[in-house]
């Protein structure tokens, strides 16, 4: 299914460190990344859990650039907080990672364990039930996976526009995982949106058709650069906060934002569906159209700031960009 995400370079010369990775490097790193999977799926869910806390915590060792960035935005976010407790945040930042990555193998066991409370749901259900368009803006705060089995568990139709891994197998795992996932919640099956050039003309037909809501994560990292929230950058007509804003205003959708708080240092999830931000109708011209990424922006801000330590963007997020 996502094969054609990642076609093989061509045979020739100049092209040659680009074979090695398609055919030698990528495989090798997906047989190291299925194997430990295709175990943790034998585990029960909080050991899967707590084994990828205890990976996501000598990963961060690893890193230590990305740790640094961890602390400098913690440092923004909390000023008043001493050394001792950013460091603390730094390391729930890089178990709660480890966990996200370890609870993939786990993901179709969330509902049959009782582990996703949801709150929040009037504000999608009362969409769908007025047949509007619905545009879920998700974060990933928390287990943003948790996202796809909740809107399944509602029982609510949803395409969602994925994001590219860095190779076509870590790509399959992820893809059987959400399979497996939406399935056990008991929902209707999800439809997953390519990254190419035609995911904004498909979004824009499902919203249009009104047949299912569109699961779209505007708080993305691309082209080396997070793009939302701005956590005082300058606001720019970029990124997925910007097509989420244009596409609501195109086809009159509801943007309602939902994130997945994780509960402890646990598998449980508090999904949280949040009111609908309000975005105005097209051709208002550029400054109207950055009001509404601006008030989407708060929204998603606000959430972050509350919970640094579980915003998986925090070890990529760069101020000057």
């Amino acid at each position: 299914m996502v094969d054609h995400l990642y076609p093989a370079p061509p045979w020739r010369w100049s092209a040659r460190q680009a074979l090695l990775r398609h055919w030698l490097r990528d495989p090798a790193q997906g047989l190291a990344d299925y194997l430990p999977h295709q175990i943790m799926r034998l585990l029960p869910t909080e050991a899967a859990s707590a084994f990828g806390a205890r990976m996501g915590l000598r990963g961060g060792r690893n890193r230590p650039v990305a740790s640094d960035r961890v602390r400098a935005l913690l440092r923004h976010l909390r000023p008043q907080a001493t050394p001792t407790e950013v460091e603390a945040l730094t390391l729930a930042h890089w178990a709660h990672v480890g966990r996200c990555f370890g609870e993939f193998a786990a993901l179709s066991r969330f509902r049959a364990e009782d582990r996703i409370a949801i709150e929040g749901a009037e504000h999608v259900l009362a969409v769908r039930q007025a047949g509007r368009p619905l545009i879920v803006a998700g974060l990933h705060v928390g287990n943003w996976e948790v996202v796809h089995a909740g809107l399944a568990m509602l029982d609510i139709p949803f395409h969602a526009i994925y994001q590219r891994l860095p190779n076509r197998f870590r790509m399959r795992i992820a893809d059987r995982a959400r399979g497996r996932s939406r399935s056990a919640a008991g929902g209707r099956a999800a439809v997953a949106v390519a990254p190419t050039l035609g995911a904004v003309f498909e979004a824009h037909r499902v919203l249009e058709s009104r047949e299912a809501a569109l699961l779209y994560y505007v708080d993305e990292y691309w082209e080396g650069r997070v793009h939302a929230p701005a956590l005082g950058r300058p606001l720019r007509m970029d990124g997925n906060i910007m097509r989420a804003v244009r596409l609501a205003a195109a086809t009159g959708a509801a943007v309602v934002p939902a994130y997945a708080l994780r509960l402890g240092d646990a598998a449980r999830f508090r999904l949280t569906f949040l009111p609908e931000i309000p975005v105005g109708p097209p051709g208002r011209g550029r400054a109207a159209v950055l009001e509404d990424i601006a008030a989407l922006d708060r929204v998603v801000e606000t959430v972050v700031r509350a919970n640094p330590e579980q915003w998986f963007m925090a070890h990529v997020f760069q101020p000057d960009r």
